[in-house]
């Protein structure tokens, strides 16, 4: 069965503390372990305006993890206006 796994380095310019970073990835945070997807912050935790999370999903096929990791892209740069995508690396294993 595919799989894939992502490293989305994200840009939080308006943020000044950790507490309001918190804030700002917690709904993100939330949305995605909805869609059955495993996350983490797995850097920059103590930075406040850089966060990079990993994110795994196990799929039926390559094109539905394409179509997934498509649509949660989009979904971040279109419902998160306070997060910029900065860097996305992603790797499928089969």
């Amino acid at each position: 069965m595919p799989w894939f796994i992502a490293s989305l380095t994200l840009s939080l310019p308006g943020c000044h503390s950790l507490k309001e970073k918190r804030s700002i990835l917690s709904p993100l945070l939330s949305r995605l372990k909805r869609h059955n997807l495993s996350v983490i912050e797995a850097s920059h935790q103590d930075s406040w305006q850089t966060a990079v999370l990993q994110i795994a999903k196990l799929g039926q096929s390559r094109a539905q993890l394409d179509r997934d990791l498509s649509l949660l892209l989009s979904s971040i740069e279109n419902d998160f206006r306070d997060i910029t995508l900065a860097d996305v690396q992603h790797e499928l294993y089969f």
